[in-house]
């Protein structure tokens, strides 16, 4: 009779589940930065949704006034900048610029209103655009971007007409 000699028995040595191990965690550490990454990402993209849609408000707000309203620095500060647009609760140190200034006029000097941190200011006044057959309006919003934690700013610019949408 033979006796043949045990079988050896196969199985992993330290080398082999440090090597497991190791690219595991590098597996998971990436699947971890890509997350970050992605998250990141969608926050940015609804800031600059909720910033767009202040610009979308203020601009529709503006078309839905008449001339006198649009060309008049204390009825836009009164009316239009005395609360936050809709949207704008989303943003993280939200301030706003107007500036409406003559389109083909006569005159070159344009009003600016601004608004930050609930408070309006008029930083200058041309009481002649009210004579202009049009203005160009330029609204910018600025914010505090949670992801990289500077400011990003955003504005939209259109051209006003008299006798537009809400002439009386």
């Amino acid at each position: 009779m033979k006796i043949t000699p045990p079988s050896s028995e196969a199985g992993t040595s330290l080398i082999e589940a440090t090597i497991a191990s190791c690219t595991a965690a590098l597996f998971l550490g990436s699947l971890f930065t890509m997350n970050m990454s992605a998250m990141r990402a969608v926050r940015t993209a609804r800031e600059a949704s909720s910033a767009s849609q202040v610009l979308q408000q203020r601009v529709e707000t503006l078309r839905i006034a008449n001339w006198q309203q649009i060309t008049n620095a204390s009825w836009v500060t009164a009316n239009i900048l005395n609360a936050n647009a809709a949207g704008a609760d989303k943003l993280n140190g939200v301030s706003e610029t107007l500036t409406l200034t003559p389109y083909n006029g006569t005159t070159t000097t344009s009003t600016e209103i601004s608004r930050s941190n609930g408070i309006n200011q008029v930083v200058s006044q041309n009481a002649a655009l009210l004579k202009e057959s049009a203005v160009k309006v330029v609204w910018k919003v600025a914010y505090t971007t949670g992801g990289k934690g500077g400011t990003t700013t955003r504005q939209t610019v259109a051209i006003l007409g008299k006798g537009g949408v809400a002439k009386w």
